[in-house]
């Protein structure tokens, strides 16, 4: 596959909303199976950093602004690593065909 910045951004910017959405749905059901625990029990180190529980949201645990950053950071290198990947496998292709030839 050929370089382009274009490709590049639309891997980084897809994988990071998708690692969003899983983290925003998936990993939170995951980690916090009933809400309303959280109204009388505290919430661990790990739990503050990326959700908080405040009044707004009635007590219950929402993904904070670290979450959302984290997770689309996390998302963007792994798309970034996808493009290197689809990038370096033409070139891996392109150098053995070119000694194939040479042989």
């Amino acid at each position: 596959m050929k370089e382009s910045k274009i490709l590049k951004w639309i891997l980084m910017l897809t994988c990071g909303i998708g690692t969003v959405l899983t983290s925003f749905t998936l990993i939170y059901d995951l980690l916090i199976p009933d809400i309303c625990y959280y109204h009388t029990n505290e919430m661990s180190s790990f739990m503050n950093l990326f959700y908080s529980a405040g009044g707004a949201d009635n007590g219950h645990p929402s993904p904070n602004l670290l979450n959302l950053i984290t997770s689309l950071i996390i998302g963007g290198i792994l798309g970034y690593g996808i493009y290197k990947f689809l990038t370096n496998k033409n070139k891996r292709k392109i150098k053995t065909t070119a000694n194939k030839e040479l042989s």
